[in-house]
């Protein structure tokens, strides 16, 4: 398993459609998933801290598990199949299957590590050289070449 940590959330410029890119932690493969804007929110509202006034759906969820769950539970992406990624939230024995971009937001919330498999890290992975900032820019720079089609169906069945 390889450990992902959040590394930025962009919006692309063609399309307005918001990408996150997950670094991995001890390396330079990075994976940019395509999330619809209630993902966005969400995961934007975890990395900021931002308390809602009443519970959303993935605060909900982090509370149940956290009450309800004596394991840690882990937050696993799992595969990418045309383009379409896939997710599991795994607590105890039982694997319940998950969009990555739900994942992201709930492991956020609980705190607990995401990780992914070294198949998806192979072969979705994007290999950024150089610091941070220089990986976040030669990012920036696939953002402008690329488009949502290059990576098949859209946000709403994606992330």
């Amino acid at each position: 398993m390889v450990l992902l940590e959040v590394a930025e959330i962009r919006t692309e410029p063609v399309s307005g459609a918001a990408v996150l890119l997950l670094r991995e932690a001890d390396g330079r493969r990075h994976l940019a998933l395509w999330i619809a804007d209630p993902e966005k929110t969400a995961i934007a509202d975890a990395i900021n801290e931002t308390e809602p006034v009443r519970p959303l759906t993935h605060d909900l969820l982090a509370r149940a598990i956290a009450v309800l769950c004596e394991e840690e539970p882990q937050c696993i992406i799992t595969k990418v199949e045309d383009g379409i990624w896939f997710g599991e939230l795994v607590l105890g024995d039982m694997r319940i299957d998950a969009r990555p971009s739900d994942l992201v937001a709930l492991a956020l919330r609980l705190p607990v590590p995401i990780w992914c498999t070294e198949e998806v890290i192979s072969t979705a992975g994007i290999l950024l050289d150089a610091g941070p900032e220089d990986a976040l820019e030669e990012f920036r720079h696939f953002l402008d070449d690329v488009s949502p089609d290059d990576f098949g169906p859209g946000p709403s069945t994606s992330g």
